[in-house]
């Protein structure tokens, strides 16, 4: 179920600062990359096995705390991360990204898994606060069921950054600009079928993620509003996955049954929508955008998707995802560990950053493949200073620009 449907303003519209909000346009830090880091990256993810096995052998390098290792460093100051899970491997390359940032500026971080449970997930903020940490990353499975516990730790003096999720209680907030990364990858999609079908016209279904995240009212509800926009669209069916693999793939499964003239999928998560891919390309309904072929084939299904996930990029390299829209785990999970890092040593931080993704389609895929492959293998060395934009242009990759279709009212909304 869609919890919302916002009206949409262009996906390019500039960002700029509104009161106490920041968008990460900057560099965010001058000082060099850190030149050593124990706890190494994982290699490229080429497949979803790949994927899903790399990241259960990486919860012992990535900070995934368990109870004995969990006391704080008295010696330096701690930040430390509530995830949304273990067995996710976009969270893992977060967190693998969180601990670089450590190891550049200096502080303790260990990774929690919150195993896609509120009632864990308040349990763990609760025991941050209890522990003196200096201050908590957050990614809340529901942002409305941690009130208590984001109200304990403020009692307690534990600063909290909600991430993904805008929450008045946390110190901070900061995530990606959902409400335009809903409406860039609807228009796009809708370019697809253009492209397809000489008007824009189909059947869509929709692989959410977690309802109650305030990212699924506008990544997924975004991007619902604006291609229902068009007259010839019909949007069968938006199904939440807990953005687990396992359930996508099942959806994908009974769709391919309910809707034999299914024209498009998009995905709030690669980490789901190849998966589905992989259940589609069974039955031979995958749209291959790197041929030809595709627009005259009457069974296959186009797919779309978010988050940049190396599994994504290289479907995209290989032609069976036509787009995605990049966040760079390693990069977004550098970010928000500096934020939190900022907010512990009681740093000026803003009340919300914004950050920005950035689209990859097969135009520049081959570009930024190289980029986000240098983050996973020298997470140590890499210069995550900019934007991920600015951070391309230096890779000089080609630049996607995905224009048309209704406005986004609020390109800050997440």
């Amino acid at each position: 179920m869609v919890l919302d449907k916002n009206k949409q303003e262009k996906a390019n519209t500039p960002m700029t600062n509104q009161g106490r909000i920041s968008v990460r346009s900057e560099p965010t830090s001058t000082r060099r990359p850190l030149r050593q880091l124990t706890r190494r990256a994982p290699r490229r993810w080429a497949g979803v096995a790949t994927a899903l096995a790399l990241t259960a052998s990486l919860l012992g390098t990535t900070g995934i705390a368990s109870a004995a290792g969990r006391a704080p460093d008295a010696t330096r100051l701690s930040v430390d991360w509530v995830q949304l899970g273990d067995n996710n491997p976009f969270w893992t390359a977060e967190n693998e990204g969180a601990a670089a940032a450590a190891k550049h500026f200096g502080f303790s971080f260990k990774a929690l898994s919150g195993n896609l449970s509120e009632s864990v997930q308040s349990t763990e903020l609760e025991q941050l606060a209890n522990e003196h940490v200096n201050a908590a990353l957050i990614t809340a499975a529901d942002p409305a069921a941690m009130t208590t516990a984001f109200t304990y730790a403020k009692s307690h003096g534990l600063p909290v950054i909600s991430l993904y999720s805008s929450d008045s209680l946390a110190a901070m907030s900061s995530g990606f600009a959902e409400e335009v990364v809903g409406h860039t990858m609807a228009v796009y999609s809708a370019n697809l079928l253009k492209e397809r079908y000489g008007s824009v016209k189909g059947t869509v279904a929709v692989l959410g993620l977690e309802l109650g995240q305030t990212l699924e009212t506008y990544r997924i509800g975004g991007f619902v509003k604006t291609l229902e926009s068009y007259p010839g669209v019909k949007v069968v069916s938006v199904q939440p996955t807990n953005s687990q693999a396992s359930t996508a793939q099942s959806l994908m499964q009974d769709w391919l049954t309910k809707y034999p003239n299914l024209s498009l999928v998009y995905g709030g998560s690669d980490t789901v929508t190849v998966p589905a891919i992989t259940i589609a390309q069974r039955s031979k309904r995958v749209c291959n955008v790197s041929t030809e072929s595709w627009k005259t084939n009457p069974k296959c299904i186009i797919f779309t998707s978010v988050d940049g996930d190396p599994i994504g990029i290289t479907a995209i390299a290989q032609g069976t995802l036509a787009g995605t829209d990049l966040y760079a785990p390693y990069w977004a999970g550098y970010q928000f560990a500096e934020m939190g890092y900022d907010l512990a040593a009681h740093k000026y931080a803003p009340h919300t950053i914004v950050l920005q993704a950035l689209p990859v389609t097969k135009t520049n895929v081959a570009c930024i493949n190289k980029m986000q492959t240098a983050m996973a293998d020298h997470t140590s060395t890499f210069n995550f200073n900019g934007t991920l934009a600015q951070i391309a242009k230096r890779y000089g990759c080609p630049t996607v620009t995905i224009a048309g279709g209704p406005a986004v009212p609020n390109p800050l909304a997440f």
